[in-house]
């Protein structure tokens, strides 16, 4: 026998909750598996059978994030991971901020506020261990002549996962794919020269392995500043590091 639906206890599933936790779904595999933009998604049939939902859920879920500037859907190519310095939402937010009343000088100042309060919990929460794998990652970087743009993403993330906040990493994350760029992308902000860029990474993680605060200033102007000249860049990481051996001596 059955019972009788009791319909002020039975209440109709919300296709547009599906579609949220959906969306929720693509969105944490984006950011768990740090993808890349351009990076290929699996197909909505795949996507769908991963998730154990419709195409058509699939289909909106990939609609609202595609209006929230993290995929693009290529009609007849495939949905892929958005670059956010190509999205409206940027477009956007650059009209906000005004190419025209931006500086050199008040961008970098910007960028040094947030470095001079990453590079203290580094140097506090950073084993041995975490300086050693940071260091072969920035001696892997030097030399190359075209570092991958994942490799110089990866270096930075594990710079602030030591610190172990996660929210840290991912606001990071954002503001390096988003803001960071802007500067650049409008050619405002002059860039370091690539190779001096990538020699400074190492000396920076040298400059942490010291545990002195007072070369903060250094390291931030290790990683902005656009006119250092390659004596100083290495001679800021040589004299922390004077009788040390290097990682795996």
């Amino acid at each position: 026998m059955s019972l009788p639906i009791d319909h002020g206890s039975l209440r109709v599933v919300s296709r547009e909750r599906l579609t949220d936790r959906t969306a929720a779904a693509l969105r944490e595999y984006i950011i768990s598996n740090d993808l890349a933009p351009g990076t290929r998604l699996p197909s909505e049939k795949n996507l769908a059978a991963a998730l154990g939902v419709s195409r058509n859920v699939v289909r909106q879920a990939v609609a609202s994030l595609q209006g929230l500037g993290m995929l693009r859907v290529e009609q007849g190519s495939g949905t892929y991971v958005a670059a956010l310095a190509d999205t409206d939402i940027f477009q956007q937010i650059a009209a906000w901020v005004g190419k025209g009343d931006l500086t050199e000088a008040d961008y970098l100042e910007v960028r040094g506020i947030w470095e001079r309060g990453v590079y203290p919990l580094v140097m506090e929460r950073a084993t041995p261990e975490d300086l050693d794998r940071l260091e072969r990652m920035a001696v892997d970087m030097v030399g190359e002549h075209d570092v991958e743009h994942d490799q110089h993403e990866e270096f930075h993330e594990a710079l602030l996962g030591v610190t172990g906040n996660q929210f840290l990493v991912t606001i990071d994350k954002m503001l390096r794919r988003f803001f960071w760029e802007f500067g650049y992308q409008n050619a405002i902000v002059r860039k370091p020269p690539e190779e001096r860029l990538l020699v400074g990474h190492r000396s920076i993680v040298q400059l942490l392995r010291s545990g002195d605060p007072g070369t903060i200033g250094q390291m931030v102007q290790l990683h902005l500043a656009p006119n250092l000249s390659d004596d100083e860049v290495s001679n800021w990481g040589k004299a922390t590091v004077r009788g040390r051996a290097r990682p795996g001596e």
